[in-house]
């Protein structure tokens, strides 16, 4: 896999952490055959096929539904704050 292709996925997605998470559920899908591949690449390669349609802008990750999001509290700084927490499935966005 090129590098600099996952570099610039990773930057458009946030993280190596949601590119990941993302690639794996569209793969799911594409192996599947939930979907079709959005892009035009011979390559037979989900994985390919995924990063591809990133760098594309064809998917991305949805945010989760306001009614899923929680208020963890912050134990390892001790204070009584909370931050957002995300729960549940990981979603994928097509345009």
């Amino acid at each position: 896999m090129d590098l600099q292709r996952w570099d610039r996925a990773k930057e458009l997605v946030g993280s190596t952490f949601e590119l990941t998470a993302l690639i794996q559920k569209r793969c799911r899908e594409l192996v599947r055959g939930r979907q079709r591949k959005l892009v035009d690449l011979e390559s037979r390669n989900p994985i390919q096929i995924a990063l591809e349609e990133v760098l594309q802008g064809k998917i991305h990750l949805a945010p989760p539904p306001p009614e899923e999001i929680v208020q963890a509290p912050l134990e390892a700084t001790g204070r009584s704050t909370t931050q957002p927490a995300a729960t549940g499935e990981i979603e994928i966005k097509i345009d």
